[in-house]
């Protein structure tokens, strides 16, 4: 057998380029030794790439060719570089052909995508299928995931054509079921190619659906699928012309995707569903060539459909299959929200949010992402959800242990059960400190929540500003810090706040100011009593406190004013209602000590008014 090297040519820079999706497309198609026009082949695999029919497009991935001979691979090569999407860059995966097998059909070749895929060259294989053909297996593996559930095997086949050659190709069909078996339980394949079976009866076929590790499940169902009301299933030919090219129209299934169970459950590498189709087939083409009349593959674009049907009509005999799979899911978590400094005992969570990076251009691209977020240390609790596609997150809370002052070290663990997901265990760690309530105290020495506070002020005499220590009593590192809030006293009372109040006090007492009015009291003492409503510094857990304290105001007599006759300061209507009430009598009226109230006191009052 000869084996011809890899081909390592790349198409531009566009290998640097971050890639489009890691989301699968798989592409076979027997292109018939290149016996149609180069032009009109590429057309059709632009046209693969460009596809949309579905609701998105993206770059084949995987391209599986049949009929390929070592004089055309070559230019296969070049038609395919010619149609690549810019930011694509596809290499020619392991090709060998046997030193008969151009005359026999041609080789498989296969062309991947490195955006988004690598070949495990070591675990190509060539299984002779009859008549001189060998079906290429490929191993293929997922580019940024580290499972092994993240690579299938694809199979690369074109059994021996025509009616009357059923045993040559069951004998081949079962040398590849043969091969696939051998890889053991749940293996992930696709077996792609020209089998030319006519009938769902055909043994070769029913080989494929066989029971046993590779068996094999036909995405369009195993029913029939013959006849007009199948033409939507059909190949091959898209042309009633023969020549160079096989013609007939279109009213053949010969070319495949079969995909082995672990691809079409919907876990990690998955067949999505709806998306298998004859590129260009619109169904309604039976026994006529693929362009005769209207093509409706686009129903809503005409001129594309008819575009499209005219370059498979002059590319080859046979139509591409082409499929869309999703991928693993790819977990991303982070502890998003954590509070620096928490009181002791408060009610608080961590935030971490889950996400799904998987790289696709749909949502159906990629398998969903269930996961569970387990406390570790220093949290509690478990949280299981599914998480949606970035930039979309889900969250989970877990509660933190306050119970314990100091610093502590939080832990969780992301997991997720899916198959093939990348990430799927991520520790991750958050800090938190826990500190006790604080201490508001009256006292340094001892926390007092009662405080007497002595002032004396003359009657008439100026305002009087006091000072208070607040003090945050014994205060530690790991304890809050104390928030003075709000300061209360009766209305109209001799004491007022003065200032704002302090705030953060740590080590160093706050200063608590009041100003003292002695305008309007009278000699002697007067209690103003009041409270000071404190709470722990602004993190989750604060708390509330309220001290008590008593201004005692010592008013003594000052100097008396002519007319103050109530010794209270100032002179006002207070006086003159003393006054009349012992008008032309003898009393504390009496100003000028004349033994009798009457006009000449009252002038005194009025001009000491104020």
């Amino acid at each position: 057998m000869l084996l011809i090297p890899r081909y390592a040519a790349v198409i531009a820079c566009a290998a640097l380029v971050a890639p489009a999706s890691a989301q699968l497309r798989v592409l076979n198609y027997n292109y018939a030794h290149l016996g149609g026009e180069a032009a009109s082949l590429q057309a059709v695999i632009a046209a693969a790439h460009a596809d949309n029919k579905f609701g998105w497009a993206k770059p084949v991935d995987l391209m599986l060719f049949q009929e390929v001979t070592t004089g055309t691979v070559g230019t296969l090569q070049s038609i395919v570089n010619a149609s690549t999407p810019a930011g694509s860059t596809y290499i020619r995966a392991t090709f060998t052909s046997a030193s008969g097998e151009d005359s026999a059909s041609g080789a498989q070749c296969a062309f991947y995508r490195v955006q988004s895929v690598s070949e495990t060259v070591s675990a190509h294989a060539d299984i002779f299928t009859q008549a001189g053909r060998y079906c290429d297996r490929w191993l293929f593996t997922l580019n940024g995931y580290s499972s092994s559930a993240a690579s299938l095997y694809v199979y690369g086949a074109h059994l021996k054509a025509s009616l009357g050659s059923e045993d040559l190709r069951e004998a081949g069909a079962l040398a590849i079921r043969a091969n696939s078996n051998a890889l053991g339980v749940g293996i992930r394949a696709i077996y792609t190619g020209d089998f030319n079976v006519y009938v769902n009866t055909e043994p070769a076929y029913l080989a494929f659906l066989a029971p046993g590790s590779g068996q094999a499940f036909d995405l369009l169902g195993s029913g029939s699928w013959t006849g007009a009301s199948n033409a939507i299933k059909h190949t091959q030919s898209p042309r009633l012309v023969t020549g160079g090219l096989v013609g007939g129209g279109v009213d053949d299934r010969f070319d495949f995707q079969l995909v082995t169970a672990s691809l079409d459950d919907g876990d990690g590498i998955s067949f999505i569903d709806g998306t298998y189709r004859t590129l260009g087939n619109d169904g309604s083409h039976y026994n006529i060539a693929i362009n005769t009349g209207n093509n409706t593959y686009y129903p809503s674009d005409i001129a594309r459909s008819n575009a499209l049907a005219n370059a498979l009509h002059q590319a080859t005999d046979h139509m591409p299959v082409v499929v869309d799979y999703q991928v693993p899911a790819v977990m991303s978590a982070s502890m998003a929200s954590v509070p620096a400094r928490v009181i002791q005992g408060a009610s608080v969570s961590a935030i971490v949010q889950v996400t799904n990076i998987a790289s696709v251009v749909t949502p159906l691209g990629s398998d969903e992402l269930n996961f569970t977020v387990a406390a570790t240390t220093g949290l509690t609790g478990s949280v299981t959800n599914i998480a949606p596609l970035a930039p979309a997150f889900a969250s989970a809370a877990l509660q933190v242990n306050t119970g314990v002052v100091g610093a502590i070290t939080l832990t969780a663990t992301a997991t997720s059960p899916c198959e093939g997901v990348q990430n799927p265990s991520i520790v991750l760690q958050g800090s938190c400190t826990v500190v006790g309530h604080a201490r508001p105290s009256w006292l340094s020495t001892s926390q007092t929540a009662m405080t007497s506070i002595p002032v004396a002020v003359t009657v008439g005499g100026p305002v009087v500003d006091i000072d208070v220590p607040l003090h945050n009593f014994a205060y530690a590192t790991m304890q809050s810090k104390l928030d003075a809030d709000y300061l209360s006293v009766p209305a109209g009372s001799a004491v007022t706040a003065l200032g704002a109040l302090p705030q953060s006090i740590a080590a160093t007492a706050g200063v608590v100011r009041m100003r003292v009015n002695p305008t309007g009291l009278l000699t002697g003492v007067t209690t103003v009593n009041g409270t000071l409503l404190t709470s722990d510094e602004n993190v989750p857990g604060e708390s509330d406190a309220t001290l008590s304290f008593s201004v005692v105001i010592t008013v003594s007599g000052g100097t008396v004013r002519p007319g103050d006759i109530n010794n209270d300061g100032v002179v006002n209507g207070a006086d003159l209602a003393m006054l009349l009430s012992q008008w032309g009598g003898p009393g504390s009226g009496d100003l000028n000590s004349s033994g009798g109230i009457d006009g000449a006191d009252l002038a005194i009052i009025l001009s000491n008014w104020g």
